[in-house]
């Protein structure tokens, strides 16, 4: 996860930039795996960057099928 924190650190922060969006939804995953009840916000706070700006990122990643919608109910685990 480290190595993707630094790579990611490297590209200007774009929601529309498809290869930011990639690296976004592999560390959104991990966080996920975690068991993180509110991964956005700890994604925000491990990129020092604003959670709306973050949620905007995941859900256009969701909008292209980067990411899976999580399972009403769950918090994407399942």
């Amino acid at each position: 996860m480290d190595f993707s924190l630094e790579r990611i650190r490297t590209l200007e922060p774009d929601s529309d930039d498809e290869r930011y969006l990639l690296e976004i939804s592999w560390l959104y995953h991990r966080i996920v795996l975690t068991g993180s009840q509110i991964p956005v916000i700890d994604l925000a706070y491990e990129l020092v960057l604003p959670e709306d700006f973050i949620g905007e990122c995941v859900s256009t990643a969701m909008e292209l099928g980067l990411l899976t919608n999580p399972k009403r109910g769950t918090s994407g685990r399942e």
